[in-house]
């Protein structure tokens, strides 16, 4: 029976299939009378520069004037706007961020992503920190599907690739201040240009965002979900000869901002307020991230090009404070020291010998993951002593860290067998060890160790090969197929939150999937149109898993056995005039558990049962239109909208419904005025313009009597002035 969806799938792709659509800049204008068309984008995504008609795997790309004309500011503003991704509207600190791609995430933000973030080719490790706020970018780049072939970490769902643009030998600057509701203050600015001609130019971006919160908190009289970061990009860029181009790149943060107050669903009184949270807990969060990365391109010759990347980050989060049910009384809470260093070293060989293309490369990683989480939680809900004491509460102290090595050797190559058929095959081999080191305490309520809890060592190496092969056929000029085979891996670990030691020294399983996929691109209607879908299939083995072990009085992580997951997308892009743009996404998504036993507790399997927040439809779309109005300058108006259908939050829902979120929709807009001198801009911006009120997330804990909603930001809006040099 599983195989019949996908035969089905792969017979339909002969007319279907692939994926991925997006301006990169402005539409190209009508010449001499001819029809408008939509702009040919060039991504990346192969290592090389490639049309995104002829780049033979599912991505979606947003180019410079798509993120401006939809003002999409961080990674987070994409929430909604591509098929079968979700991006969290709301997480547990402004700049953490979850992930699922076609059915499958990581909704344990401290784990390893399963859709893997990149910052100008430079891994990012952890979630903490990979909600990326933007400023001069080239483009942003979704892959969907395991990338592990072309691409340094192993990426068993895709990846997200964020670009920014490099420095240039012209003089450039531009500013943007804008000020909005709930005291919103946001502050983009960047200058680059040469300084050394023709050998050596730098560049300097800088943005300030802060905003009041959005929620009250009676228990501790202030608004609470506030924003307060500022980011730091220094590049610096030597090109001595016309073979050689160095990059040198620093980032930094600083982020102040609120860690999120929940809305708990029993609140004082009886009535209930989607704006009111009532934690006893201030939810301080101390974020500081930096990075340094060292590209170095060579060309050894006209066909061969050799690139190295360097990089070295991480990030320290202390204190960091999180109440885990909203409510004033102590029912769980964590206080938190979270510190993360990494390295890593990526070396790309890549050819073009006309008919044969391949990238090869090698790919080490080391991490060091430390965490130290004073936890307080309560043991039952329905207890009828009430006083906060070791009988009726968990007081621990996680103490521990955990050591990364990965290495990979990578390569995929492309032969163009005729002048249509091109055949791609790639091979990945990944080796990982992973050393858990773990020395937990028990504490008092005043935070004071009293015990030794478990102390110990544990280490774990796994090892896989996968394969990636496909197949394109250019049936015309402006129609693209494409079929493939992938396999993805995810390796294993240890559980950082584990309080027993049977626990702690057992490591859970690597998360393997092997994904058929099929897709279509095509132009249209004198490449007016834009059109490619996309169908696939991926079949899940060792699913990794964050559950709430009743018996364990905890999370814990694991395996579910099997799960599956299929589907179809489509996006297009379409210019009917010179003036007006739009675009239309949809996604199709079938994704289940086939063999999860004990999801909630011993006896309780969710076999059969959907996957974490995997609409079974989301849908998106938007228009930009330049009225030809008789005033000074220009004015160019957008709306975009999107909507899913409903998820869970839980493997094994609640029978009240209590983990189901309601389908939902949002609508945003900006309109932008150009001066007569195109150096000045004025906007505005409004997000959730409909002032949807549906919740986005829940959490329902009976045994401890957690029942907590998130909602998303109200209607916000900002006015903004650019300059630009």
């Amino acid at each position: 029976m599983r195989n019949r969806p996908l035969r089905n799938l792969l017979l339909l792709s002969s007319g279907l299939a692939a994926f991925g659509t997006a301006k990169a800049a402005e539409p190209t204008p009508a010449v001499d009378g001819a029809a408008p068309a939509v702009e040919q984008v060039i991504v990346t995504a192969e290592r090389r520069a490639t049309d995104l008609q002829k780049t033979a795997i599912a991505i979606s790309a947003f180019g410079q004037q798509v993120l401006a004309d939809r003002k999409i500011d961080n990674i987070r503003d994409l929430s909604g706007q591509i098929p079968n991704l979700s991006i969290s509207r709301v997480t547990i600190s402004h700049t953490t961020q979850t992930y699922a791609l076609r059915g499958v995430g990581e909704a344990d933000p401290i784990q390893e992503p399963v859709l893997a973030v990149y910052v100008d080719d430079v891994y990012i490790p952890r979630q903490i920190g990979s909600m990326v706020e933007f400023n001069d970018l080239e483009r942003v780049e979704v892959l969907r599907g395991p990338q592990g072939t072309l691409y340094g970490r192993n990426s068993s769902a895709g990846a997200l690739r964020v670009i920014t643009r490099d420095p240039g030998q012209t003089l450039r600057a531009k500013a943007e201040v804008g000020l909005g509701n709930y005291g919103a203050v946001d502050v983009r600015a960047l200058i680059e240009g040469p300084l050394v001609s023709d050998k050596l130019s730098g560049s300097f971006s800088y943005i300030h965002h802060k905003r009041d919160g959005v929620t009250f908190n009676p228990t501790l009289n202030h608004d609470v979900n506030r924003i307060d970061l500022d980011a730091f990009r220094a590049k610096l860029r030597w090109t001595p000869t016309d073979r050689l181009d160095a990059l040198l790149t620093v980032n930094a943060l600083r982020d102040r901002s609120d860690t999120r107050s929940y809305i708990p669903v029993k609140q004082p009184g009886g009535a209930f307020r989607k704006d009111r949270s009532y934690s006893e807990v201030e939810p301080v969060q101390d974020l500081d991230q930096a990075s340094v990365s060292l590209r170095v391109q060579y060309d050894l010759t006209e066909q061969l090009k050799l690139k190295s990347i360097s990089a070295y980050g991480g990030f320290n989060l202390n204190p960091v404070a999180y109440d885990n049910d909203g409510e004033a009384a102590l029912i769980q809470k964590n206080l938190i020291h979270y510190n993360d260093q990494y390295a890593t070293q990526e070396l790309q060989l890549n050819g073009d010998f006309g008919a044969l293309t391949f990238t090869s490369g090698l790919f080490y990683l080391h991490e060091r993951f430390f965490v130290q989480r004073d936890g307080y939680s309560r043991r039952n809900a329905q207890a009828t002593d009430p006083t906060v004491t070791p009988g009726n509460y968990n007081f621990a102290r996680a103490h521990n860290i955990t050591n990364t090595d990965a290495y990979a050797v990578f390569g995929e190559a492309t032969w163009k067998a005729t002048d249509r058929l091109s055949l791609t095959g790639g091979l990945r081999w990944t080796n990982e060890k992973k050393e858990f080191v773990f020395d937990n305490k028990g504490l008092n309520l005043a935070g004071q160790v009293v015990s030794q809890s478990i102390r110990g060592k544990a280490d774990k190496t796994w090892s896989a090969i996968t394969p990636k092969v496909s197949a394109q056929f250019q049936w015309t000029p402006d129609v693209l197929q494409y079929v493939s085979y992938s396999k993805g891996f995810k390796s294993g670990g240890f559980d950082n939150r584990a309080t027993r030691l049977d626990l702690a020294t057992l490591p859970f399983a690597p998360e393997d999937v092997t994904t058929y996929e099929t897709g279509l691109k095509t132009q249209l209607l004198d490449q007016r149109l834009r059109a490619n879908l996309a169908a696939f299939y991926n079949d899940y083995q060792d699913l990794q898993v964050s559950f709430y072990d009743p018996a364990y009085v905890g999370s814990r992580r694991g395996n579910a056995g099997k799960a599956h997951t299929y589907g179809v997308e489509l996006e297009t892009d379409a210019r009917p005039t010179e003036r007006l743009g739009a675009q239309f996404s949809v996604g199709w998504l079938y994704a289940i558990y086939d063999d999860y036993k004990g999801a909630g507790g011993a006896g309780v399997n969710a076999d059969g049962n959907r996957l974490l927040n995997s609409p079974r439809w989301s849908v998106s779309g938007g228009v930009t239109y330049d009225p030809d109005l008789d005033i000074p300058g220009s004015l160019r108006l957008g709306l975009n909208a999107q909507w899913q259908s409903g998820i869970v939050t839980s493997a094994t829902p609640a029978a009240g419904g209590q983990n189901d979120i309601p389908s939902q929709g949002f609508l945003n807009g900006v309109a932008t005025w150009t001066t007569p001198d195109p150096r000045w801009a004025v906007s505005l911006s409004v997000r959730n313009i409909l002032n949807s009120q549906k919740a986005v997330s829940s959490t329902y804990t009976p045994s401890t009597g957690i029942y907590l909603l998130n909602f998303a930001d109200p209607r916000t809006y900002l006015v903004t002035l650019k300059y630009v040099l």
